[in-house]
């Protein structure tokens, strides 16, 4: 019983309250239980997913009995916000149930090169006319004509301009227009000028999906990926990576083809594949589904296409020649002649890879990573060349010891 003190210092008893009765246990957990469904089903509604709970990671939906081990509060809500993500990632399907079901293939927006819904990349050296180029793609696609040879189906298209003033990117789109003889009607192409508002590509994409909700794209042009980099390094695999799911992402929510340009690494690229040409990490061509080079030939104003889309036939490399103010097919060079230092002789031997272990005894990730990083030369290549030391005179390699000497 409780008491108080009155003003003559005598002690006068409370009178007597019943305490408000606690829920009991049982129902403390089932509310608790009640409230993560509900919010999982939440999630699961606004990402219109119908994944039944047997689907997701377990909860403890049962109180620990009095000789259990009880869960610690941290770990519980871990468990909460995990099966909350689970919760928006699609069912496993059996193979038969997953070959079943019918699924609307996005439509092919450049031929043998590019769907809807698909990303491509268009690498080249700095200062060749990567800008020309897309700009006479956008007006291709917009009206359903041929690109560099290559048919096109007509479609909405948004180019993102990151990099010019809004005047010169007026008169470029003006000048191919009147080089090909077209006509733009209202409603084929959009231009957004955002070189005053280069941004992180994790704050502006998810205003460009904002903005253009409402819209219809075939296919969203970034012209150049990286005005959108801010702390992203390009070298680094989990960077890119992220940089390749936020596209990923636009391009499945848009239901548009998303292509970007990107430039090459510095130095002559003819001794290098196709996609070792893009500088910074594999990420780049390896997340896409089409790797498009353009790169010098030895004729003058000449450039060797080279493709290799994913969902489609490799395409023949063909040559396009600068005439202003388009890339323009030309059938009659030969896309075998890559520009090189000294065109008539390869730009890379076996001498790179003796210079480098004449110095000491090497490890073949070492003599790799050296002969790499000071050359430019592809993976790829390297092992070509190293394939062809085992035949040379001087050139020992020791099995033990996994040295080169």
């Amino acid at each position: 019983m409780s008491a108080t003190v009155s003003s003559n210092c005598k002690i006068v008893p409370l009178p007597a309250s019943d305490p408000e009765p606690l829920p009991p246990l049982a129902d403390i957990h089932e509310n608790r239980v009640a409230k993560i469904r509900a919010e999982v089903s939440e999630i699961m509604r606004k990402a219109g997913k119908s994944i039944p709970p047997d689907d997701l990671p377990p909860l403890p939906d049962k109180l620990p009995g009095p000789h259990e081990q009880h869960m610690d509060p941290v770990d519980i809500h871990n468990l909460i916000e995990l099966r909350k993500k689970a919760a928006k990632l699609p069912p496993i399907e059996d193979s038969n149930t997953f070959l079943g079901r019918p699924i609307a293939k996005p439509p092919v927006l450049i031929e043998g090169l590019l769907k809807q819904k698909r990303i491509m990349v268009l690498g080249a050296a700095s200062k060749i006319g990567k800008t020309w180029t897309f700009v006479n793609l956008v007006i291709s696609i917009a009206t359903g004509q041929p690109w560099l040879g290559c048919n096109t189906t007509k479609g909405k298209v948004l180019y993102l301009n990151f990099e010019l003033p809004d005047d010169e990117i007026q008169e470029r789109i003006e000048a191919v227009k009147i080089a090909r003889c077209i006509t733009l009607e209202d409603g084929q192409l959009d231009v957004w000028n955002l070189s005053e508002h280069s941004a992180p590509y994790d704050v502006i994409l998810p205003v460009i999906s904002e903005r253009i909700k409402t819209k219809e794209y075939s296919a969203i042009v970034l012209d150049p990926i990286y005005c959108m980099y801010g702390d992203l390094d390009e070298n680094s695999a989990g960077d890119v990576a992220d940089l390749m799911n936020a596209l990923r992402k636009l391009a499945n929510k848009s239901k548009a083809a998303i292509v970007f340009a990107h430039h090459f690494s510095n130095g002559n690229q003819a001794g290098k594949e196709s996609q070792d040409r893009i500088s910074g990490s594999g990420v780049w061509w390896r997340a896409v589904d089409t790797n498009v080079s353009i790169t010098a030939h030895e004729a003058e104003n000449a450039y060797v296409l080279e493709a290799t889309p994913r969902g489609f036939r490799k395409i023949e490399p063909f040559v396009i020649k600068w005439e202003y103010p388009l890339m323009v097919r030309d059938c009659s060079l030969n896309p075998g002649k890559l520009k090189t230092a000294i065109c008539k002789n390869p730009i890379y031997t076996t001498r790179d890879l003796i210079s480098v272990i004449a110095q000491e005894p090497i490890t073949v990730k070492s003599l790799r990573e050296t002969v790499m990083t000071n050359s430019g030369m592809s993976r790829s290549m390297f092992y070509e060349l190293l394939a062809k030391l085992k035949d040379t005179d001087g050139v020992t390699f020791d099995e033990e010891n996994q040295l080169w000497s």
